[in-house]
């Protein structure tokens, strides 16, 4: 994704925080590594023109609304998911929600129609925004938290893929 000028390509945001090079291109002179402080995508502004940094490896996929992210604790708390790949997903949380309590957690995907789990799948959360919606009149504060998979055994990268194969849009 590119676009003419010094802004986010993702949603057109000139807030833009400085982070240090971490590609090849964003070591050339004229090059500067930047994030948007407002969607938290990743660029290169290499004038005239801002590219966007694409950090992931998998496709993503859209899983029918059934599905639900469970994250076990005291209590569990079920959350939507926005998308999901081989290597991790993005799903929403409400604001007053228990809050993740560590970068490291465990997770589980619960399909609603039959009760079925893939269940213990570890993962790191890499970046959390907030996001105001409407819904009827309502307004509500929502968690985006995305989050990759990390040592995977092979029996849940199987299983995971056949969800992903199976379900996936």
């Amino acid at each position: 994704m590119m676009v003419f000028g010094k802004k986010c390509p993702a949603c057109g945001g000139v807030r833009l925080i400085a982070r240090p090079p971490v590609s090849r291109i964003a070591t050339l002179p004229t090059a500067r590594s930047y994030a948007c402080a407002d969607c938290q995508q990743q660029l290169i502004f290499l004038f005239p023109f801002s590219i966007g940094v694409e950090n992931r490896h998998f496709a993503r996929k859209q899983l029918p609304s059934f599905f639900l992210v469970r994250i076990p604790g005291g209590t569990n708390q079920y959350a939507r998911i926005k998308n999901i790949s081989e290597g991790g997903l993005c799903f929403d949380q409400h604001y007053n929600a228990a809050p993740i309590s560590h970068r490291f957690f465990k997770l589980d995907l619960y399909n609603c129609n039959d009760g079925a789990s893939l269940e213990q799948l570890p993962a790191e959360i890499v970046a959390t925004s907030e996001q105001l919606l409407e819904v009827n009149g309502i307004k509500s504060t929502i968690l985006n938290n995305s989050a990759r998979f990390i040592d995977l055994n092979q029996a849940q990268i199987k299983v995971l893929r056949t969800c992903l194969t199976q379900y996936g849009i």
